[in-house]
């Protein structure tokens, strides 16, 4: 964790679970990825693992319940890079509390991660989107009834009163963007909203958000992007934005377009990673 970072619950487990990684790989990520619902194939062909792992190896962290969520983190090589690759997530509706949704960012950071690159599954709220679509996320709005930095102190004992004004670096969304263009992707950006699910929204919550002025809605990445802009890491959110908000919606129509958008993620990610990892 960088120097003047505060403390939050569950350190303890989070220093373990760093030094039970550190047994086994000697390699120091300067980059971690979390890998959202259906979206683990951007990198599974790409990523030379040193070592892997089951979240249920690691201390403190729950195994993975969710479908599409695999629970590993594998540390390696990705585009040259040193890298650890989160391949699922952990979820503030599973019931752990929102602890424990940091635990992600934290252990990335005592590895020595930088940067921290988030993707989701997402529901459009954008008239504007279409399933499948990639959203470079450029601002949120935190629907989860939950701060995930309660309980967090910095030193002295004062709350974790952290600036919040740019979550989302703009230098790596830059380089996303740069990347996207040279690829013939197309990507849009907008406003991500979290709420706390599982369930999927309403009609009437659904245009009550996008008055709000989200783009996009999911159940996760807004507690991992505080934890880390907490922590001092750069950040860059991207959304695949696999179903329209508030109609008919399955975990697996999700999973199905997301696996279909991971090889468009793929392309974003080989070609700005090494810009990315460049500028630390």
């Amino acid at each position: 964790m960088s120097s003047g970072s505060p403390s939050g619950p569950e350190d303890g487990a989070v220093r373990d679970a760093a030094e039970v990684v550190r047994a086994r790989t000697s390699v120091r990520p300067a980059v971690a990825l979390v890998l959202g619902s259906g979206l683990g194939d951007a990198v599974a062909g790409d990523l030379a693992a040193d070592a892997e792992f089951a979240y249920a190896e690691l201390p403190g962290f729950p195994s993975a319940t969710v479908p599409g969520h695999a629970g590993r983190l594998a540390v390696g090589s990705l585009y040259g890079i040193p890298a650890a690759a989160f391949l699922g997530r952990i979820h503030f509706y599973e019931g752990h509390g929102i602890a424990s949704t940091t635990l992600i960012p934290r252990l990335a950071a005592a590895l020595g991660a930088w940067v921290l690159v988030l993707t989701n599954a997402s529901g459009g709220l954008n008239p504007s989107f279409r399933a499948g679509g990639l959203m470079l996320i450029r601002d949120h709005l935190n629907f989860l009834g939950a701060n995930p930095l309660a309980g967090w102190r910095f030193e002295g004992g004062g709350p974790a009163f952290v600036d919040l004004s740019s979550v989302y670096d703009r230098g790596l969304r830059e380089a996303a963007e740069r990347a996207a263009h040279e690829e013939g992707v197309e990507v849009s950006t907008g406003v991500y909203v979290a709420l706390p699910g599982p369930s999927y929204e309403t009609p009437a919550e659904t245009r009550y958000l996008a008055g709000a002025g989200a783009d996009a809605v999911g159940m996760s990445t807004v507690p991992e992007a505080v934890a880390a802009v907490a922590l001092g890491m750069r950040v860059l959110g991207i959304s695949c934005v696999t179903n329209v908000a508030g109609s008919d919606a399955t975990h697996e129509d999700v999973l199905a377009s997301a696996r279909a958008a991971a090889s468009d993620l793929r392309r974003i990610l080989a070609r700005a990673l090494p810009e990315i990892a460049q500028g630390g």
